[in-house]
């Protein structure tokens, strides 16, 4: 049999029409299925796809589309194959319904129209067999294949039903014919987004080039606004009353001696300082278990510290909060904290980022036999430490972003023979806060400053009440105990002013008594 030409389907078509008046009943509709609505691959990359034509139907009775025909325009991609095989309006031996029937499925050439590149299709199910498509169903009709070549910019195409296309004989309209009658579908558009990959995000803290533009971290200026590299923010060990201490100096002559520790969030440079302070963090600490031990009683703590909640005097308020000493069991010997902070899960709290903020404070005394002449050991931050979960590295949470912090400093306890020289000044024991008389102020006094970042004793060895060379919870309990429960009386120099018969170490910088 002869090719027909879409004009002689176009008169058949017409001829299927009773009369140019009736009107159609039901809905009809060309849409198309499977289009990518984004592409993305290495510049020069040709992407195949392929799309399914369909014809869409609605509010009809026992019969749907006997036939139809149809265009549709390309722009941005372009057509490499099409068939009905498989389709609804394949032939049956396709698989598809199409019987004694009709079809021209074609691709348009530009030189025809206007340097428009598309397709047409004209098809009848069967000329001399009552066949249509089933009614009130999307039924696929053709498949389209197309490729889309990604250029060095983001471009788009177009993929639509469009009158007026020129394939081999006429312009072809997008028409539908039901029971005789030639009816308008509603037509589809749709569109496609091509562009290469992203350039490489630009890591402000691995030491890398990651874009290629010969500056690294916060060189680059993909990295102006990031958090770390805004200043910056320092994570260190210092003393309670000094960030930036490198040494805590103590008497650790056969094995005594302790030094209190506390760790701060702060700016690196304090006159370039970070625009947003930490969220959260977590982190570990770590010492020799053979020279240290870290005390287990209120240490280690956020309690007194700006970490600590808001009942304590902190800013910590609905967050989350979990510090531990960890088992050496589970570490393969190693010793130390762990500790983790959420400020708010609800509320926009964070550090101050312009200034030297306490989130951690914990107490270490000098193992037995570990002290004396030339005792030094190190107290470091270290990753890896595991308490009751999982391992925990040393990192800052800066606008929901997980940050290295830019520096990390820890301190280091060494032993001096002038810390174990008697004090020479003279001081009334167990009064703490320094007022020349002991009543229930002194131990309330020395429970705020361990607990609740109060000030510090002005004599430190007039707060060990019980005169065991260290400052502890259990001196205010000694003083509670001597005041109201009948407790034993504190050691000289008590009840008046005098000087230690037991030295220790424990500074005096200043005292009440003459």
């Amino acid at each position: 049999m002869g090719r027909i030409s879409t004009t002689l389907v176009a008169g058949f078509l017409c001829c299927l029409c009773l009369t140019a008046t009736l009107e159609a009943q039901g809905e009809f509709s060309y849409e198309f299925e499977d289009v990518p609505e984004n592409i993305q691959a290495e510049t020069g990359t040709t992407v195949p796809f392929q799309v399914k034509l369909v014809l869409g139907s609605s509010g009809l009775d026992a019969t749907g589309p006997q036939g139809w025909s149809l265009g549709v325009a390309n722009n941005g991609v372009n057509i490499t194959a099409l068939t009905t095989a498989g389709s609804a309006a394949a032939d049956v031996a396709d698989g598809g319904l199409r019987n004694t029937g009709f079809e021209v499925f074609e691709i348009v050439d530009p030189d025809r129209n206007d340097g428009q590149q598309g397709l047409v299709q004209a098809l009848v199910l069967s000329f001399v067999m009552p066949i249509t498509l089933p009614p009130n169903t999307d039924q696929i009709i053709g498949f389209v294949d197309y490729e889309a070549t990604v250029g060095a910019e983001a471009s788009s195409a177009t993929i639509q039903y469009q009158n007026g296309l020129v394939g081999s004989g006429q312009p072809v309209n997008n028409d539908v014919t039901f029971e005789g009658q030639t009816a308008t579908p509603t037509l589809s558009a749709a569109n496609i987004n091509i562009e290469p990959p992203p350039p490489p995000e630009t890591a402000c803290d691995d030491g890398e080039d990651n874009d290629g533009d010969g500056a690294a971290d916060c060189e680059d200026s993909d990295c102006a606004d990031a958090a770390s590299c805004a200043g910056g923010i320092d994570l260190k060990i210092g003393t309670p009353d000094d960030p930036d201490a490198s040494q805590i100096v103590i008497c650790a002559s056969e094995g005594g001696g302790e030094a209190l520790v506390t760790a701060y969030v702060g700016p690196n440079d304090p006159a370039d300082p970070p625009a947003n302070g930490a969220q959260g963090w977590s982190l570990g600490i770590e010492h020799n278990p053979a020279e240290l031990t870290i005390t287990n009683d209120t240490y280690p703590t956020t309690s007194g510290t700006v970490a600590g909640d808001v009942n304590d005097g902190g800013i910590r308020n609905t967050g989350f909060e979990k510090t531990e000493i960890v088992d050496p069991g589970r570490n393969d010997g190693r010793a130390g904290l762990v500790s983790a902070v959420v400020l708010s899960f609800t509320m926009p709290i964070t550090l101050d980022p312009g200034r030297d903020q306490s989130i951690l404070r914990a107490r270490y005394v000098v193992a037995d036999g570990a002290g004396g002449e030339g005792f030094s050991s190190e107290i470091n931050f270290s990753n890896g430490l595991i308490g009751a979960g999982q391992p925990v590295d040393t990192v800052l949470t800066v606008q929901g972003q997980t940050l290295m912090p830019r520096e990390i400093s820890g301190i280091t306890v060494v032993h001096s023979e002038d810390a174990c020289a008697p004090p020479s000044a003279v001081f009334l024991r167990a009064d703490a806060n320094n007022d020349a008389k002991v009543d229930i102020a002194d131990p309330i006094f020395t429970i705020n400053w361990l607990i609740r970042n109060g000030p510090a004793p002005a004599c430190a060895a007039s707060a060990d009440s019980n005169d065991d060379g260290k400052t502890d919870i259990s001196d205010p309990l000694y003083t509670i105990a001597y005041r109201f429960m009948a407790g034993p009386v504190p050691a000289a120099p008590f009840p008046s002013c005098g000087e230690d018969s037991t030295p220790d170490g424990l500074a005096c910088d200043n005292s009440s008594c003459p």
